[in-house]
């Protein structure tokens, strides 16, 4: 890596583990959070989805930084959701939402939501997640579908 990437991205390595508060599966983020998500970052419609089936959402080459990533429900249909986040090789974050039957509910793999008092939703932002040669992010629902989540992601390369 070049000396002006190591001084854009703060030298930090890739991690071999992202551990939040989705990383253990069976929880969602509520759709107050989406609303902030949108805002910070870039919402994709899925296309068509096969149950259980991981389908590539992105697939990056680096250095690059990660600072959202996550997916949720554009209807109440009740299914779960599953991100899987590849790093350098490395199978980062692979976990599984409980069922969602709202729209605008999900899972979060990298960012952070901050609920106030008043129950308006933020997302913080984060340092960011580095890697240095790739990005694989994927995804699956337990329906088959089309256009009924949306990946939301905000990088840098």
């Amino acid at each position: 890596m070049s000396g002006t990437q190591n001084a854009l991205i703060g030298a930090r390595r890739t991690p071999t583990s992202i551990v939040n508060g989705f990383s253990a599966g069976g929880y969602h983020y509520s759709g107050n959070a989406v609303n902030q998500v949108c805002q910070a970052g870039k919402a994709t419609l899925s296309g068509a989805l096969t149950a259980g089936v991981l389908a590539t959402v992105a697939s990056l080459t680096g250095p690059g930084v990660l600072y959202i990533v996550a997916a949720d429900s554009v209807d109440a249909t009740s299914r779960t959701h599953r991100l899987k986040l590849t790093l350098d090789g490395v199978v980062v974050f692979d976990a599984t939402s409980d069922a969602v039957t709202a729209a605008a509910y999900g899972i979060m793999a990298v960012g952070e939501q901050f609920i106030t008092t008043t129950y308006l939703a933020q997302i913080i932002g984060e340092r960011g997640i580095t890697f240095e040669t790739s990005c694989l992010i994927e995804y699956a629902s337990s329906v088959s579908e089309t256009a009924k989540t949306y990946y939301r992601l905000k990088y840098t390369l």
